[in-house]
Formats: structure tokens, sequence, C-alpha cells
């Protein structure tokens, strides 16, 4: 498969990935959570949950939530049941839940084909599997100052749509694409604008200096997909 997979730092420098909460924004859980739940399902997997951002949604809606990752750091932070495992060989039987999902985080893996099959064994029939990734030219307002802005990785929006198409492939299989592209988050904030750039690896300094370049406020073009696929 073609492209890089993402450097996971998330225990060497969880500030990174916890920076994406220091400014509002829409954000695709709370979406997610209300498919599921449209859905009947009742048991999720979240896979490579982080922090929880999905799981803390579910109770709410009559969803009990195991989530797993691979980042200690990032388990000490996300609600119970938690376990660390690795989405490319789930600790669950097959056909064991009624959803799954894997939310910015298919792209980690070299080949983002194994943990979507895994996804696929453990699902019940009927169930349903939700994975997002932004697109390889989301924020273009930003391309002068992202190193490695636009090159391709292993599941990037352009290409997640058939990546889980062929898993989920089988005669009544049905996958279906929802997309968002549109300036949806604004940088109103030197605050925001360094967040926001932390996301994408920057250093503090890095993320600082950068920001001293950009003319705010800054509304960003965001661009990518939530992929459902049901299995028969």
């Amino acid at each position: 498969m073609s492209g890089t997979a993402m450097h996971n730092d998330y225990d060497e420098d969880p500030d990174r990935f916890l920076s994406s909460e220091k400014h509002e924004h829409d954000d695709v859980h709370p979406y997610v959570a209300r498919r599921f739940a449209a859905t009947g399902a009742t048991t999720v997997l979240d896979v490579g949950g982080g922090n929880g951002k999905l799981a803390r949604l579910l109770p709410s809606l009559s969803m009990r939530c195991l989530l797993i990752d691979l980042s200690p750091t990032m388990l000490d932070l996300a609600p119970g049941p938690k376990a660390r495992a690795d989405g490319g060989r789930l600790p669950l039987a097959d056909e064991s839940v009624d959803a799954v999902a894997a939310l910015y985080t298919l792209y980690h893996y070299g080949d983002p084909l194994v943990p979507i099959r895994e996804a696929y064994r453990v699902l019940k029939p009927g169930g349903i599997f939700a994975a997002c990734s932004a697109s390889r030219n989301t924020d273009p307002e930003l391309a002068g100052v992202v190193p490695n802005w636009g090159v391709a990785g292993t599941f990037d929006a352009e290409d997640s749509p058939a990546i889980v198409g062929s898993v989920f492939a089988n005669p009544g299989d049905r996958v279906d694409v929802d997309p968002w592209d549109g300036p949806l988050v604004t940088l109103s904030t030197e605050s925001d604008a360094i967040a926001q750039l932390r996301v994408y690896g920057l250093s503090p300094q890095a993320a600082a200096t950068a920001t001293a370049s950009l003319k705010l406020p800054l509304t960003l073009t965001k661009r990518g997909c939530v992929v459902y696929a049901t299995k028969t």
C-alpha cells in the first residue's frame, strides 16, 4: 500500500494530541456516537480511542464501550473499561460487538487493512464500523507553514472509502461516506493557532514561530470524511 504511516508520539509528546482540545471546534465524535445509537448498537469497541472523546459520549446514549489504545499515557486519561491493545490484534471474540470505531487512528498503520479486517471479524452481523481521516489537502491556508503538507499517508480521505470497501466487500455489505469540506474552524487567537499547529507535529516553539507569520483570525478549510460500513 502506498503512503506513509504517521508517527505515534502520544507518550513522547502527549500535549500535541491534547492541544486539539484547547480551542472550540466541530468534531466527528458526537456525529459518530449518534449514528451508532441510531442503529440500535449497545456494545461498542473504540480502537485507538485515546483519552476517550468518543467513549465519554456513549453511556448517555445507552451504549457500553470498551476503549483500546497502545498509549499508556492516553489510557491513563481515558474512562473505563479500557485495555492496552493493538487494533491489528483485537482481544475480542468473533462477532462480539455491535459497532467498532477507528477515528483518526488508521493512518498510524503501515497497512490499515489489518485493523479493518480485525474490526470486520469482531462485528456482529448487521454491525457498523466507522473510520475517519482528513484529506491530504485539508487546511490549505496552512500549507506554507506545515512541514510535509499534502504528503500522502496510508489512510487519507482520498483513499479511505476504497480501503474500507475492500474489506466490507461481501454481498449485502454497505459502505457510506460522510464528507466534510468547508470553513469549519477559525483560529481567532495566537493560542488557537499554536494548538492547531501542534496537532500537525510542530514543537511548541516551532508552532509559536509559525503562528507569528499568520494573519489572524484565520478560517481553515477542513476536508476529510467519515466512512461508515455495515456488515451483512
